[in-house]
């Protein structure tokens, strides 16, 4: 599978919600276990990261309307259902064509760059 022939909805889920594979791959973990509440020391073992970038990335999830959170515990609950069929899709695109999603991921600017790129966006005045 070359990067083209990735679904459309895995494309736009990456374009828009998954900055690393670190993401991807703690997203996947916890949509394997739905019922399952982590802690950050718990993903971070299962992840092979720091607790404290476990929490970072958990964090980053959340607020993306991919996990809840309790007292510091956080569960796979997509914030629709439009968003978890996305995710169902990136779990069997991933688990059969591991690199062009690796190469998909990769290849998109990081938010530092976007951030630096739209201060310089042409806004039409008021």
């Amino acid at each position: 599978m070359t990067d083209a022939e990735i679904p459309g909805a895995v494309r736009m889920l990456i374009a828009q919600k998954l900055d690393s594979i670190p993401e991807v791959e703690a997203l996947l973990l916890f949509r394997d276990d739905p019922e399952r509440s982590w802690t950050p020391e718990d993903a971070g073992r299962r992840l092979y990261v720091s607790t404290a970038f476990a929490e970072w990335i958990l964090e980053q999830l959340h607020d993306r309307g991919f996990l809840v959170r309790g007292e510091n515990t956080y569960r796979y609950a997509p914030d629709s259902e439009t968003l978890a069929q996305a995710v169902d899709q990136l779990a069997i695109t991933y688990s059969r064509h591991l690199v062009a999603v690796t190469n998909l991921v990769h290849a998109k600017p990081k938010q530092g760059v976007r951030d630096f790129a739209n201060a310089f966006r042409l806004r039409r005045p008021r």
